[in-house]
């Protein structure tokens, strides 16, 4: 049997998720999962960790930190080093900057397969520095989305020999309906509501959001906005639509278990993120048939294609994003096709077991060759 450990600082969100979609449909596998026992500086996903070891996976707890240069992520380095040695593991699996990081320099002399998923790799100059240094270290990149590999090469962060594009996957079928977000809201069942689910992060920019309502403002006064989720521009965001005197159209709602559940519920989803590795709401929204308007970033390029199945607008373009939001809006004959579309390309090209799999055979020691992958991104 395959034995893997896992590092992952990030405890939130899509990384948190991918994770635990490896341990929970990785069959197999004995895996090792290290974590913080909380994301410091971050909104902490408390369900990731029951569900990983209800399917088996052993935790160990090692406080890590988001900033790289916190001097507790050289503890947590010792520590990670010491573990890795008693448990002598086939794969270290690293996943985002931090849990990348720590897990690959702590194997770096060990006989074991390095693996690395960015989930989305920082545009800052230091960031991607940081990420060239451990490209010796990496005998795997994996790049939840094609546009992502083409970065991590186009930056000398890997080369395509050692990149393997293994597409984020969620489960076939969409969870059953929650139908009382208008309720929690405030708003008529009949409303018409956008919304946005994801952390309140400068990578998500939600402050577009808000700029959209107010470009909507006057054209359709009906619509209403459901901005659900935390993190460091919570405060900023919600500023901003107090002083826009915005409260009656935009709503905030810090936390809602089970979102996905939710999706359906929307009459379009918008991310306006400034990049991506495969945004799982997104695939969510699509699978529920909620029409989406993303940004042209780094990941939701390759999940939605312009007109076909969704509403592409550039990154940072609210009037752009406005005027999209409006369309689809409008309904008629096109959206119903891109909502149809989308959902076929979601069952096609983003299932779960699938991308499972894939992770599997490539810690087995399938070739990772993206290029081709990449020629086409």
């Amino acid at each position: 049997m395959t034995t893997v450990v896992h590092v992952l600082e990030a405890l939130e969100g899509g990384t948190a998720r991918h994770v635990t979609d490896l341990v929970r449909h990785g069959r197999g596998v004995a895996h090792h999962v290290v974590v913080p026992r909380r994301r410091v500086g971050g909104v902490t996903d408390e369900a990731a960790v029951p569900v990983m070891q209800e399917f088996g996976a052993e935790v160990h707890h090692v406080e890590m930190r988001r900033l790289p240069t916190s001097p507790r992520n050289l503890t947590a380095f010792n520590e990670i080093r010491s573990l890795l040695r008693r448990i002598r593991p086939d794969v270290v699996h690293g996943h985002s900057a931090v849990g990348g990081a720590l897990g690959r320099v702590a194997a770096a002399d060990l006989d074991t397969l390095r693996v690395y998923t960015p989930n989305g790799l920082h545009p800052s100059p230091v960031a991607t520095t940081l990420e060239r240094a451990l490209r010796p270290l990496t005998h795997r990149l994996i790049a939840v989305s094609r546009s992502e590999a083409v970065v991590a090469v186009a930056r000398g962060i890997s080369d395509p020999d050692h990149v393997a594009v293994v597409p984020n996957g969620i489960e076939p079928d969409a969870p059953s309906a929650d139908r009382r977000l208008r309720d929690r809201i405030g708003i008529t069942e009949g409303a018409v509501l956008a919304g946005f689910v994801g952390r309140l992060a400068p990578q998500k920019a939600p402050e577009v959001i808000v700029e959209v309502a107010v470009a909507l403002a006057d054209r359709n006064p009906d619509v209403h906005f459901v901005i659900i989720g935390s993190g460091r521009r919570e405060a900023a965001v919600r500023r901003a639509v107090s002083g826009l005197g915005l409260e009656s159209s935009v709503h905030l709602l810090s936390y809602v278990p089970g979102a996905a559940r939710l999706m359906g519920e929307l009459d379009a989803f918008l991310l306006p993120s400034r990049y991506e590795g495969c945004p799982y709401t997104v695939l969510e929204a699509m699978r529920a048939g909620t029409p989406v308007v993303v940004s042209d970033a780094v990941g939701n390029r390759d999940v939605v294609t312009d007109g076909v199945t969704g509403r592409v607008v550039r990154v940072g373009d609210a009037a752009g994003t406005a005027d999209a939001l409006a369309a689809v809006l409008e309904g008629g004959l096109s959206v119903d096709a891109m909502v149809s579309a989308a959902r076929k390309h979601v069952a096609a090209h983003h299932d779960v077991h699938t991308a499972v799999a894939k992770v599997l055979a490539l810690y087995s020691g399938a070739p990772a060759d993206a290029s081709s992958d990449m020629d086409s991104a």
